[in-house]
């Protein structure tokens, strides 16, 4: 079967660090029985002087992939990149590509490289710690959105009266979810009635933040994590444009 990649980019944390993620999400449609071995390779700077790895050191990296990629011939699912490391995890087709490819990463002399393997046939690593979820997707449009209003003007460390709307199959979902939600610190706002969609019954939360993407991410994903106990989703959120005086 030929896979074509999809590649979707998106921040998140590991371990309470913020990391940055980069994941083939057309692999979630792939066939997985030929590929049940989970390989990582972590590769981080020469010295540990704490340091992000250089954009020489990213090539390296980089280089590293593409010849293990050529040797082995596995689904490249994606890598985690963090202040001091980038992490690459591919599924190849057993212990032998696996061996082979540790092989090759030894032989890496300009980056430190660390390896390690796995027989994972149903994917664990890829669907619970890559792909991305609802919460993991909102932060993406998070960005595009800020920046368009950062475009327009918007000075975003600026707090302003922000709106979620939340959307559920019925009105008691709605209620039970608008009560935790006002324990977890939002303010209830208006509701909301959408007959054309599966869930109709919608609730305005409130929050005053600012629009640095870190805080609206924050936001978004406890409104969401909170919402799928529910049975909801959130729709979209909006801000008012919020000008220095200066």
């Amino acid at each position: 079967m030929t896979h074509t990649p999809r590649w979707f980019e998106y921040d998140w944390n590991v371990d309470e660090n913020p990391a940055r993620f980069v994941v083939d999400v057309a692999l979630s449609e792939f066939p997985r029985g030929e590929y049940p071995t989970l390989i990582y390779i972590s590769c981080e700077p020469k010295k540990p002087d704490g340091r992000s790895l250089t954009s020489f050191e990213e090539g390296r990296a980089d280089a590293l992939m593409k010849k293990i990629i050529k040797a082995i011939d596995p689904l490249y699912a994606g890598y985690i990149e963090t202040s001091l490391e980038r992490q690459y995890y591919l599924y190849c087709a057993g212990n032998e590509s696996a061996d082979l490819a540790e092989v090759i990463a030894s032989k890496e002399r300009s980056i430190t490289c660390g390896f390690g393997s796995a027989h994972e046939p149903h994917w664990v690593t890829y669907e619970k710690l890559l792909c991305p979820d609802a919460a993991k997707l909102q932060t993406e449009l998070n960005r595009e959105k800020i920046e368009q209003m950062k475009k327009h003007g918007d000075e975003t460390s600026m707090l302003r009266r922000v709106a979620f709307y939340m959307f559920f199959p019925n009105e008691q979902a709605k209620l039970m979810f608008s009560e935790q939600a006002r324990l977890k610190g939002f303010a209830i706002g208006e509701s909301v009635y959408t007959p054309d969609f599966e869930l109709a019954h919608g609730v305005e939360l409130v929050k005053i933040t600012s629009l640095r993407k870190r805080d609206v991410d924050t936001l978004t994903t406890l409104a969401i994590h909170t919402a799928q106990t529910f049975g909801g989703e959130m729709r979209y959120w909006i801000s008012p444009m919020a000008r220095s005086r200066s």
